[in-house]
């Protein structure tokens, strides 16, 4: 038999393992590897060392050890909480409202798919993940936004430009107020009609700074309208559950129950898209709007980013707060597809016309119309008769045949 040599790393007590994913040696703390080659003889044939290295695979099945290291540790789980919604908690700090730079960091999704969720495939029917949403006992999170960090940066901009137009709005409208009343002194000696002058005009020219007041007030609260998590609430009257950012820092999360009935989006936007993960990307539209109706003349508009943790997908939402059915749902046909639907059938009915009644199959139309409105008007009026009225007066007048 002839010797073959192998070579192996080999261990040596007391030194550490090798890192299972690189394969690179680990060191100590002085840095020095404990893992040596050692060349030695094997006396086994080839024949041999297969049918060694055959029992051995077949029997090398993992261990309960084994399956323990494979789990996360205690670090590496609190860690990999941070990333799955509905585990982290959320907090108010000024920390997080302050973003990191580079600001594409603030564009990485951070959020893990949350496991349990059934998704729309070959298991789950979209009917079926609807009916196990309604059939839940507990509440069930179906949204986490991606940390909001950009809208508090763009919302503080805005609003601090906004309000030192506003201040500047405001000096100068007293300014041209106080100049206008001195100038009038010399034309109008009565103190009261030039007390009502500069009044009237300081209300005129104060009117661009309220309207930068507003713009800067809307901007500064503009994030508490930004939704943070929402959970569907089941029972015989559905709600839905959901938090938002408070004004200051450091107060407690603003928390809304709202009846699923009273929250729609708007009649022209979906929020499934087919584009995403979760099918809710949109290069236009980086958020979209639920409407809550408190009364008949008062609603509240509350902001959903579209880039976040959506239960299964966007489909659900359009069924839950579009008020579709569950196949409109299901389809998932977008606004632009569907007005090009139309417009396609509409093609085809126009060019039906024109094959039928020519080229000017409009004026065609249009001509037949009017002659309709005025035989119609004619009747109403009383001063002409249908036109198969008079045929048949005509042939009573004619003389009967020989």
């Amino acid at each position: 038999m002839s010797d073959k040599i192998k070579s192996k790393n080999v261990v040596f007590p007391g030194s550490s393992e090798t890192d299972s994913k690189s394969g690179e040696p680990t060191s100590d703390e002085s840095g020095s590897p404990h893992t040596q080659q050692v060349d030695f003889v094997s006396n086994e044939s080839p024949t041999q060392g297969n049918t060694s290295s055959n029992n051995s695979s077949s029997n090398n099945l993992p261990s309960d050890a084994y399956l323990k290291k494979q789990l996360p540790l205690q670090q590496e789980w609190q860690h990999l909480k941070l990333h799955i919604p509905g585990e982290q908690v959320q907090t108010n700090t000024l920390k997080e409202r302050i973003p990191k730079f580079p600001l594409g960091k603030e564009n990485v999704p951070t959020l893990l798919p949350r496991p349990g969720v059934p998704q729309v495939g070959p298991k789950y029917t979209f009917r079926q993940v609807i009916k196990i949403l309604q059939l839940k006992k507990q509440p069930e999170l179906i949204y986490e936004s991606e940390p909001h960090r950009l809208y508090f940066l763009l919302c503080t901009c805005a609003a601090v430009v906004f309000g030192i137009y506003a201040c500047v709005l405001l000096e100068w409208a007293f300014w041209i107020s106080n100049k206008e009343y001195e100038e009038n002194e010399k034309e109008e000696t009565n103190d009261a009609i030039r007390n009502r002058d500069y009044y009237l005009s300081l209300g005129m020219y104060l009117c661009p700074s309220l309207i930068m007041f507003s713009a800067a007030y809307f901007f500064a609260k503009f994030p508490t309208r930004l939704v943070r998590r929402m959970w569907y609430l089941p029972g015989p009257i559905e709600h839905v559950k959901f938090t938002t950012y408070p004004l200051i820092p450091g107060r407690p999360t603003p928390t809304y129950t709202v009846p699923l009935a009273n929250l729609t989006r708007r009649e022209t936007t979906r929020v499934w898209t087919g584009k995403g993960f979760y099918g809710t990307a949109d290069k236009g539209f980086f958020f979209f709007v639920l409407r809550e109706r408190i009364s008949k003349f008062k609603t509240i508009n509350w902001v959903v980013d579209r880039k976040g943790f959506f239960w299964c997908d966007g489909r659900v939402f359009d069924y839950l707060f579009g008020k579709e059915t569950i196949q409109e749902a299901e389809a998932g046909i977008p606004y632009d597809q569907q007005f090009a639907l139309v417009n396609k059938q509409l093609k085809e009915q126009k060019r039906k016309l024109r094959n039928e009644h020519g080229l000017l199959w409009r004026y065609k139309m249009a001509l037949g119309e009017f002659t309709s409105d005025v035989g119609k008007l004619g009747q109403r009026l009383g001063v002409t008769k249908r036109i198969g009225d008079k045929k048949a007066e005509s042939e009573r007048k004619q003389l009967p045949k020989k």
